[in-house]
């Protein structure tokens, strides 16, 4: 196993996320110079909402055209297409002008940068991980991909971090006018850096086996709804999950904030403690899943976990301290640890070689459009409205809820080999295909 691939792979990851972080973190610093209102949270439900609105067109569409890419030309080539996209998306977001330069068209500016940047996200994780457990040992595969989410808590770590200080350094106008695009810049030399690490590295040996048996699928997306619609459910299902993940990660000093007044600058720096523990969690999570428990425990322990704790956790920020804070944002990163820190493997192992990038990738953005992003707009459009958090609790409870049912009929798949393009089609989708040929 090439340690550069596992780089190469990941380094889009961390930018993804270092992005995404970056647009939620800063928002309450920006978005009334993008959307004018009458108050903080209004503008800063316009400044999430435009952009998840936009998104659920965007991304399900934009994945079901780059996935095939990857599975008929290679992961490598769909893998520096996202960075080339994810550059220009960066670059339009940190020169986008504000509204009161030259009014509507800032906020069409800023939207379109996010929408740029939500096309390069549709084809990057699904590059990326089933590149990097393509490039495993079958006996680490668990434990490579849970790089992929090391680089994810990275991104949201090192985004944190800039951010806070950054809030720290600068003066509020300052801040304001002109320091909150340091960091998006930042991001576009990350980008010139990840393609340079890209470019150097080999296609995957299952992928270029594939390529010189003849065996590429000419019709990979149709392929994996018509022969492994279980499989494309199964991703669906746990990407059900992301809400979850989204609002700890990196939506909770935002609504700690928002909910009870506790100081912004002190829930990033907090926040970023426990981003650290779950990124020294995943390498562990991983090593337990290839040697020990196999994906199906953990996942189930993660749903049930959060289906108890989700709403009690959150009912304690409504009068937050530092030390609450520290406790909820520790105790929900270690629970998403457990599915995370395993995910890449066990949806690169639901799927042949010559459909694997198209069946985890559209599946995985059409659930992360739907709930990757819908809760923070759900809870902050219920706070502005003076209804709290309440909505925001039954959709993390009922996600919680459904996770643990349906996660009792996930396959394991920990024994599956990555090597063949002949791997059986589910068997309730063959069956069907057979009665109506």
């Amino acid at each position: 196993m090439s340690r550069k691939a596992v780089t190469a792979g990941a380094v889009g990851n961390l930018i993804e996320f270092f992005d995404a972080t970056l647009y939620t973190l800063l928002a309450p610093v920006f978005s009334q110079q993008f959307f004018p209102a009458d108050s903080k949270a209004a503008a800063l439900l316009y400044t999430y909402g435009a952009v998840v609105g936009v998104a659920f067109v965007v991304r399900p569409v934009a994945a079901a055209l780059l996935s095939p890419y990857g599975d008929r030309y290679g992961r490598r080539r769909l893998l520096s297409l996202t960075l080339y996209i994810m550059t220009a998306g960066l670059l339009l977001i940190s020169l986008s002008p504000t509204y009161d330069s030259i009014g509507v068209l800032a906020p069409i500016f800023l939207v379109s940068g996010r929408v740029i940047q939500n096309i390069s996200n549709s084809g990057e994780y699904q590059a990326a991980s089933v590149f990097m457990v393509e490039h495993a040992p079958p006996g680490r595969r668990a434990s490579v991909g849970s790089v992929q989410y090391v680089t994810a808590g990275l991104g949201i770590l090192s985004a944190t971090l800039v951010s806070a200080l950054i809030s720290a350094v600068l003066p509020a106008d300052a801040l304001a006018a002109w320091g909150w695009r340091l960091p998006f810049l930042l991001g576009a030399v990350l980008c010139l850096y990840g393609l340079r690490l890209r470019r150097a590295v080999p296609e995957s040996r299952v992928f270029s086996a594939l390529q010189t048996a003849g065996k590429v699928e000419s019709r990979p997306l149709r392929t994996a709804i018509r022969e492994h619609r279980r499989s494309v459910l199964l991703v669906m299902v746990i990407q059900f999950s992301q809400s979850t993940y989204f609002v700890w990660q990196v939506f909770l000093p935002t609504y700690t904030h928002l909910v009870s007044g506790f100081p912004l600058k002190t829930g990033l720096m907090l926040n970023a403690v426990s981003l650290a523990v779950f990124v020294g969690a995943l390498p562990l999570v991983g090593f337990l899943s290839d040697r020990m428990t196999g994906r199906k425990p953990l996942i189930l322990a993660e749903a049930f976990g959060f289906a108890l704790l989700a709403v009690p956790m959150l009912s304690l920020l409504q009068d937050a301290t530092p030390g609450r804070y520290l406790l909820v944002a520790i105790t929900g990163n270690l629970l998403l640890a457990l599915t995370y820190g395993n995910v890449s493997a066990l949806f690169s192992e639901l799927f042949p070689t010559g459909v694997r990038a198209s069946g985890v990738g559209v599946p995985y953005n059409v659930a992360t459009t739907i709930f990757g992003g819908s809760v923070p707009v759900i809870a902050t459009w219920s706070i502005a409205h003076q209804y709290g958090m309440a909505l925001g609790y039954w959709i993390l409870l009922l996600e919680a809820t459904a996770g643990v049912l349906l996660f009792l009929f996930l396959p394991e798949t920990r024994g599956r080999t990555l090597d063949t393009c002949l791997t059986p089609p589910d068997t309730a989708s063959h069956s069907l295909r057979a009665r109506t040929e």
